[in-house]
């Protein structure tokens, strides 16, 4: 049985006409994909700058980091520093930077007027970003007005 070379051309341009049609289908589904997964990837992201103050809220309001807690009626002061706290030693303690597969943020902290300042162990001056806060500081027996600085580096 011997075909026609008509036919034979005729499936031929059948062929390279679904191949193709199939490779342009693919492609647009899969740019249709990246494209909505890119869309959800900028709907949830959260700012650098957002990220950091929720983080830095903790070095200023709770007594495991540097907040000033009264001994007598374990009050906490928010937004008041204790000075004997202000050490490397308890910001590892409070900010615990991770493993160094987990991307996290590095932070150095400085007291303004005091010029006090600690930072985490992987922290090396590559500012990012910079947040100020206004902050009493207990040093010795008086509470001093004092400016936090906090440098952000990813």
């Amino acid at each position: 049985m011997k075909m026609n070379k008509k036919a034979q051309f005729g499936i031929a341009r059948k062929a390279i006409y679904w191949t193709m049609t199939a490779v342009i289908i693919t492609a647009i589904i899969f740019a249709f994909a990246l494209t909505v997964a890119k869309y959800k990837n900028n709907l949830t992201r959260v700012p650098i700058e957002i990220k950091a103050e929720f983080i830095s809220l903790r070095f200023t309001n709770i007594p495991e980091c540097f907040a000033y807690q009264n001994s007598e009626t374990n009050l906490v002061f928010p937004g008041t520093i204790d000075l004997e706290k202000f050490t490397n030693e308890q910001f590892l303690n409070c900010y615990n930077a991770g493993p160094s597969n987990l991307r996290m943020l590095d932070f150095r902290l400085k007291l303004q007027d005091l010029d006090k300042e600690v930072k985490t162990a992987k922290y090396g001056n590559l500012v990012e970003d910079t947040i100020f806060k206004e902050v009493l500081v207990k040093k010795d027996e008086e509470l001093v007005k004092d400016q936090l600085i906090i440098y952000i580096q990813k």
